[in-house]
């Protein structure tokens, strides 16, 4: 489908159980990791890439392309993994100077903590605007390798960035979290994993320190490691579960190519917590079968910490509104940072379904005082740039009946063909 500058969504009441099958685009996290580390290794193979892979992929893919050719400007679009693992990548590699930048939201996010541990080794980076902010002045410069104290607090891709050097990295060499703390721990767990099965070793001792112990033999593959193939994407599955939990009891959801136990961090957390909205899991050789089943306790108040899986916020909010369910979310304050605010964006939509969300410092709730209903007049939903606000907000079509969502392209991000996944159930129309 080509979406246009809005949708309007409709969803076509099911009285029956619905069986559906989606498919989804692979991992963006473990693709984006092997990029860099085949470009590390001197391996970033000629890439034809498929309709549906998403944006940010693309964007990474190209910047490396550009810095291996010695590109004096290297833009890195709206992706802020591309921003972060390009950084460190020019900082160790660059021959000349090179300005790194980006669109959209993009220089307003920070990089400070990546852009000072990197400093801290003997890097060249200047900021060329606002102080702890893209774009850089990246130029070429003699690394010392002396163990690096991080703020990883904000973001583990920062920390993620760093283990992915390993090819460049001598043995030995330390990179202390433990100060400030580690947000979505089990990113920065799957970096170390991937490099794990290319022989890359990090051992994490104690909790927040990790120290690199070298190459181990050739790893699981000796060539290229996207030549594999990779599992379909956790975070993008999080809107199929929310669909989900909305829709009859007894409808199902096909997922192919999922795997499950994952090396991917949202998969475990996902499950949980939509098993506790009536969503059961069902993994087998194929990929993964979701099941809307019953759940007895469905007006509980919810209350999760998500910390260490930030981006199953939007859609885990709106598969609470929509069922009419309290809750309270914490470890949020990360999200801020976005590509959007995300918190905000959730307030200021939903408060145009009659939805009152409450911000904290570190937390978003709600008291499912006034249920969200039936609306005579479809409201306009805002996407706010951000991909997963759109996908989010989409889910409450089903509570509402219809929504107009404007920009609703900017899904190509991560699931470029998200919109075609509704239409089985929904009447998608361009506007």
């Amino acid at each position: 489908m080509k979406t246009s500058s809005s949708l309007r969504l409709s969803y076509r009441e099911h009285t029956d159980a619905l069986h559906l099958r989606w498919t989804l685009p692979p991992s963006k996290s473990l693709w984006a990791r092997a990029l860099l580390l085949d470009a590390l290794q001197g391996k970033l193979p000629p890439l034809a890439f498929a309709e549906g892979t998403p944006q940010d992929i693309l964007a990474l893919y190209t910047a490396l392309l550009a810095c291996q050719g010695g590109a004096e400007e290297v833009c890195v679009s709206e992706s802020g993994t591309a921003m972060r693992f390009v950084c460190a990548y020019l900082s160790v590699t660059t021959q000349h100077p090179a300005r790194l930048f980006g669109t959209g939201r993009q220089h307003e996010r920070p990089i400070a903590p990546l852009f000072e541990a990197l400093r801290s080794q003997g890097a060249k980076i200047t900021y060329l605007d606002h102080e702890g902010y893209p774009p850089l002045l990246i130029e070429p410069s003699t690394i010392a390798w002396q163990g690096c104290e991080l703020d990883a607090s904000a973001s583990s891709q920062y920390l993620s960035a760093l283990l992915l050097l390993a090819p460049l990295l001598p043995v030995g060499f330390g990179i202390d979290t433990r100060r400030y703390g580690l947000a979505s721990r089990p990113y920065a767990l799957m970096t170390k994993a991937l490099l794990q099965e290319q022989g890359f070793v990090w051992e994490e001792e104690p909790s927040g320190l990790f120290c690199y112990r070298g190459k181990r033999g050739e790893g699981s593959q000796g060539t290229s490691i996207l030549d594999r193939g990779y599992e379909a994407d956790w975070s993008g599955a999080s809107y199929a579960f929310a669909w989900l939990s909305l829709l009859p009891l007894g409808s199902t959801m096909e997922l192919p190519g999922l795997c499950y136990p994952s090396l991917q961090g949202d998969a475990g957390y996902l499950v949980s917590f939509f098993k506790e909205l009536g969503v059961k899991t069902l993994p087998d050789g194929r990929g993964v079968k979701l099941q809307r089943i019953e759940h007895a306790d469905t007006i509980a108040s919810f209350t999760a910490s998500m910390h260490e899986c930030p981006d199953l916020v939007p859609a885990l909010v709106t598969a609470l509104v929509g069922q009419g369910r309290p809750f309270t979310l914490t470890g949020v304050a990360h999200l801020r940072i976005k590509e959007s605010d995300r918190l905000e964006a959730l307030r200021v939509e939903l408060a145009k379904l009659r939805v009152e969300l409450t911000l904290g410092e570190d937390s978003i709730s709600w008291d499912a005082h006034a249920w969200i209903r039936p609306m005579e007049c479809p409201p306009i939903l805002a996407t706010h740039g951000d991909h997963r606000i759109a996908m989010a907000l989409s889910v409450l079509t089903i509570p509402v009946g219809t929504v107009l969502l404007e920009h609703p392209e900017v899904v190509s991000k991560s699931f470029p063909r998200y919109w075609e996944e509704l239409i089985p159930f929904l009447m998608v129309e361009e506007n």
